[in-house]
């Protein structure tokens, strides 16, 4: 499966969390595209998660983003949204053409979501 220019409609910043300080600075920006995660896909993949906040974080292949753990990294939108990796990049058949991630969505008091 290819990933099409069409499809890369969010711009993704991968950061990173500092060890020793706690904060995050960019490590990657990527395009690429997010979606939410199919019932067997989720139960397999993700137990314990609500499946509405969890999705699949898809973008072309680069050899930087194969570096990306769930423990270090966090993927952030262009609008802000934050997403929690819970999983390593997946090199999508071994054919260097996509990676794909698994994430859950984190809100935050600017969500609202938050009393």
């Amino acid at each position: 499966m290819s990933i099409y220019a069409g499809q890369l409609n969010a711009v993704i910043t991968f950061q990173r969390r500092d060890d020793d300080t706690g904060e995050w600075s960019d490590y990657i920006t990527v395009r690429g595209y997010i979606n939410g995660v199919s019932g067997t896909e989720f139960f397999i993949a993700n137990a314990g998660y609500e499946g509405s906040l969890t999705v699949t974080i898809q973008c072309r292949y680069q050899a930087a983003l194969m570096r990306i753990t769930p423990m270090r990294y966090r993927a952030v939108t262009s609008d802000g949204i934050v997403y929690e990796l819970i999983s390593p990049g997946d090199d999508v058949q071994m054919k260097h053409a996509e990676v794909k991630f698994r994430a859950k969505r984190i809100y935050t008091e600017e969500d609202g979501a938050i009393e």
